[in-house]
């Protein structure tokens, strides 16, 4: 028994309450769906500076525009093999869309808070905020929200952005159920003008003091905007056979495997208004109140099952069902035809899914078919990899797959004549041979060969003319090579990214830079008694001239053209980036060199001009309570 005594002042002199002891770092996990788990990071570094911008990812593959979120070009070209339900429209907007499989699960001893701010241009702000609880030590809860509103430097593209993501998951005491789900809310709105008029692009390559005021310049048009939104129900759940942990006997042992169910339900919807019609786009039905919207849902179901198989370490069959309804509440009755109002189909898949070791070597790789009435399609994924000593690991990868093309590029309604279409479209055919090299001396290497066939993209069939879907019949060959490695000396460091690409075939449907490259030269130091680590330097990105694609306004889309070729310029910032505890601190003055130039050619596609030398700050503050 313990006895209590009541004491009417405060503690005895020189008492302290013992401290509580903290966690450990390593206690505070990330979990990807598929189940591959990380710690929180904390620490500063050249890659968390690549990654604090409006994206929360490194953008060295991208060419932003003048505004916050309002497009990204894309300077590489990245295949995506396991998508064969087809694309939703609008896929410029996408970008800052995440998708099922970008969520993140969490596991944490104690409440976990992060703030994410930097500051926009002219009128606004960006902030992401993420909270993750273990209301117990087997359900964690998240939620989080990132909001952007900036206006922007020219005008008329404000954009105003939300993404809502909350999660949770649940493993049952005895470790045999396990769940993971997630509701997303996101809504992506961008004022748009078209870019700037052929005497505004004059004035501003020319330096016309006059017009450093941004909003001076003129623009095409003033009264249109796009907008993106998208909700997404998500949940996965997987019964163990035999709890968490295989049993002891090897009759148990041998039976030992799980089943699971996957599903998805979302419902996204893209919508063009412009109050006056617009005359380089084309003839239009209407010439005011111009409002066009597509709605999309998309359902699917997954089970699967695993089996214990001597020698394989994963064997996981799968079959799944899925749904898609794509389109417009009209039909239109052309000249030349009927344009429906909606896509819509049921469609099964089934595959398998499998990790196992042969010798030294690491196997895994996923085989999936897809059985659909309009494009069936295909995917077929293997990869080995090994150490090849305490810090070297190579990995070889090969896939091969079949997908159908966007929505949009098989069905699209406007108030404009020019963007209205139907067509059917055959299978994009796509191969990937990659290796990669993870060395500490040699730093990163990566060998990429890409071969398309049926590639299906935007494209102009005439100057003056509105982009329309295209399917390329010629074939398309690309070479992709990639180097990253650091450099240490003493308090100073250097980082180096250099790829390389050549398009063997097909350049004039898939225009890329020969050279992407980024160069930093850095200080790092501690100061104020080892309280605070600091970075500081310059970075510089270039990349070679190319006909950068054209990016369409009405559909959200980028689209080729091979009339103005952008590039040759260089990108340099400095930047200045501290750590004080768990807070990190930004920093950066980006486009410096445009101080030292007389002429301005820095375009992120035709008539758009790049952003102008800004300084912008900001913080990550992680908070373990």
């Amino acid at each position: 028994m313990t006895a209590f005594s009541q004491d009417s002042g405060s503690f005895q002199e020189g008492f302290k309450p013992p401290e509580r002891e903290k966690p450990g770092i390593d206690l505070y996990q990330i979990i990807s769906l598929d189940g591959d788990t990380t710690i929180v990071d904390t620490t500063l570094s050249l890659e968390k500076l690549s990654r604090f911008n409006y994206l929360r990812k490194d953008d060295l593959t991208l060419l932003t525009f003048s505004n916050v979120g309002q497009a990204y070009n894309a300077l590489t070209f990245t295949p995506g093999h396991d998508q064969l339900t087809p694309l939703f429209a609008a896929q410029a907007q996408h970008i800052n869309y995440q998708t099922a499989e970008e969520i993140n699960y969490y596991r944490v001893p104690t409440p976990l808070t992060e703030l994410y701010f930097k500051t926009a241009f002219e009128q606004g702000q960006q902030l992401d905020a993420f909270f993750t609880v273990n209301t117990s030590e087997r359900l964690n809860i998240s939620l989080a929200y990132k909001g952007v509103r900036s206006l922007g430097q020219f005008q008329h593209i404000l954009n105003s952005t939300g993404n809502f993501r909350a999660t949770l998951s649940y493993d049952s005491d005895n470790g045999q159920y396990h769940l993971k789900g997630h509701l997303t809310a996101q809504d992506i709105l961008n004022q748009q003008n078209g870019g700037l008029t052929e005497n505004a692009l004059v004035l501003y390559q020319n330096n016309d003091p006059e017009f450093n005021d941004r909003g001076r310049l003129d623009v095409r048009f003033e009264d249109a905007e796009n907008q993106l939104r998208g909700t997404r129900y998500f949940v996965n759940q997987e019964y163990q056979f035999g709890g968490g942990v295989a049993p002891e006997d090897d009759s148990a042992k041998k039976n030992w495997g799980y089943v699971g169910m996957t599903n998805s339900f979302e419902t996204k919807s893209y919508q063009y208004k412009q109050d006056q019609a617009f005359e380089d786009f084309g003839d239009a039905y209407v010439n005011e109140d111009l409002k066009t919207k597509t709605k999309g849902i998309f359902a699917s179901s997954e089970l699967y099952t695993g089996l214990k198989i001597k020698g394989i370490k994963k064997l996981e069959p799968f079959v799944g069902h899925h749904y898609y309804r794509y389109g417009y509440n009209r039909l239109l009755d052309l000249s030349d035809g009927v344009i429906q109002d909606q896509i819509k189909e049921h469609f099964y898949t089934a595959g398998v899914r499998w990790e196992g070791q042969w010798n030294k070597w690491g196997l895994e790789g996923q085989f999936k078919k897809s059985i659909s009435a309009i494009v069936p399609g295909s995917l077929i994924e293997v990869s080995a990899s090994r150490n090849l000593g305490r810090d070297s690991e190579l990995t070889a990868r090969y896939l091969r797959s079949e997908t159908p093309a966007a929505l949009n590029m098989q069905l699209n309604q406007s108030d404009y004549q020019g963007y209205n279409w139907q067509n059917s479209w055959g299978a994009v055919r796509t191969q990937t041979i990659e290796g990669q090299l993870n060395s500490d001396f040699l730093g990163r290497l990566k060998a990429q060969w890409t071969k398309i066939d049926g590639y299906v993209y935007f494209g102009n069939i005439g100057a003056g003319q509105s982009p329309v879907p295209m399917q390329d019949n010629n074939g398309i060959a690309l070479l992709a090579l990639r180097h990253d490695k650091i450099f240490n000396f003493g308090k100073f460091g250097y980082e180096s990214n250099v790829i390389y690409q050549n398009v063997l075939s097909g350049t004039q449907v898939m225009p890329l830079p020969e050279l992407l490259a980024r160069q930093s030269l850095y200080f790092q130091d501690e100061w104020f008694q080892k309280a605070a680590l600091i970075q500081t330097g310059f970075r510089a990105k270039y990349f070679t001239p190319y006909f950068v694609k054209g990016y369409d306004p009405v559909l959200a889309e980028f689209y080729v053209q091979n009339e103005q070729e952008i590039g040759g310029f260089p990108l340099i910032d400095f930047f200045f980036q501290a750590k004080i505890r768990q807070t990190r601190f930004f920093l950066v003055y980006e486009h410096l060199n445009q101080m030292f130039t007389s002429v301005r050619d820095q375009f992120s596609a035709p008539g758009y001009p790049y952003r102008d030398a800004l300084v912008r700050f900001g913080l990550v503050w992680n908070f373990f309570q």
